[in-house]
Protein backbone atom coordinates (compact mmCIF):
# COMPACT_ATOMS: atom_id res chain seq x y z
CA UNK A 1 0.00 0.00 0.00
CA UNK A 2 2.68 2.60 1.00
CA UNK A 3 4.43 1.69 -2.60
CA UNK A 4 1.19 2.78 -4.77
CA UNK A 5 0.81 6.04 -2.43
CA UNK A 6 5.00 6.85 -3.03
CA UNK A 7 4.59 6.53 -6.93
CA UNK A 8 1.44 8.33 -7.34
CA UNK A 9 3.07 10.95 -5.17
CA UNK A 10 6.32 10.85 -7.56
CA UNK A 11 4.33 10.91 -10.65
CA UNK A 12 1.79 13.72 -9.35
CA UNK A 13 5.22 15.52 -8.70
CA UNK A 14 7.33 15.25 -12.18
CA UNK A 15 5.09 18.59 -13.96
CA UNK A 16 4.86 17.54 -17.62
CA UNK A 17 5.35 20.88 -18.99
CA UNK A 18 8.56 21.78 -17.16
CA UNK A 19 10.01 18.11 -18.25
CA UNK A 20 8.63 18.89 -21.87
CA UNK A 21 10.50 22.29 -22.11
CA UNK A 22 13.49 20.75 -20.40
CA UNK A 23 13.52 18.25 -22.90
CA UNK A 24 13.38 20.80 -25.56
CA UNK A 25 16.51 22.71 -23.85
CA UNK A 26 18.36 19.17 -23.38
CA UNK A 27 18.33 18.65 -27.06
CA UNK A 28 19.33 22.46 -27.80
CA UNK A 29 22.43 22.47 -25.48
CA UNK A 30 25.58 21.56 -26.75
CA UNK A 31 26.08 17.43 -26.55
CA UNK A 32 29.06 17.79 -24.75
CA UNK A 33 29.92 15.93 -21.53
CA UNK A 34 27.26 17.10 -19.93
CA UNK A 35 24.56 19.22 -21.55
CA UNK A 36 23.46 22.50 -19.58
CA UNK A 37 20.14 23.08 -19.39
CA UNK A 38 19.41 26.56 -17.17
CA UNK A 39 17.05 26.80 -14.65
CA UNK A 40 16.06 30.48 -15.28
CA UNK A 41 15.17 29.95 -19.25
CA UNK A 42 12.95 27.13 -18.51
CA UNK A 43 11.66 29.08 -15.69
CA UNK A 44 11.01 32.06 -18.39
CA UNK A 45 9.30 29.25 -20.74
CA UNK A 46 6.94 27.31 -18.22
CA UNK A 47 6.12 30.21 -15.57
CA UNK A 48 7.27 27.56 -12.32
CA UNK A 49 9.61 28.80 -10.67
CA UNK A 50 13.45 27.99 -10.75
CA UNK A 51 12.92 25.64 -7.25
CA UNK A 52 9.88 23.84 -8.94
CA UNK A 53 12.03 23.34 -12.10
CA UNK A 54 15.07 21.65 -10.83
CA UNK A 55 13.20 19.60 -8.48
CA UNK A 56 11.14 18.27 -11.47
CA UNK A 57 14.72 17.59 -13.42
CA UNK A 58 15.56 15.89 -10.07
CA UNK A 59 13.30 13.75 -10.15
CA UNK A 60 13.08 12.63 -13.43
CA UNK A 61 16.85 11.79 -13.45
CA UNK A 62 16.13 9.65 -10.80
CA UNK A 63 14.24 8.14 -12.93
CA UNK A 64 16.44 7.77 -15.97
CA UNK A 65 16.12 10.70 -17.45
CA UNK A 66 18.10 13.77 -19.48
CA UNK A 67 21.40 11.32 -18.78
CA UNK A 68 24.66 13.55 -17.61
CA UNK A 69 23.07 16.45 -18.07
CA UNK A 70 23.83 19.57 -15.47
CA UNK A 71 21.89 22.40 -14.56
CA UNK A 72 22.36 26.26 -14.60
CA UNK A 73 21.07 29.10 -13.42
Amino acid sequence: MLNLIAQSLTVESLNLDILEAAFELYLEAPQESHPVISLKTLSKRTGSSPLKCRNAIVEACKMGRFPNCSLSL
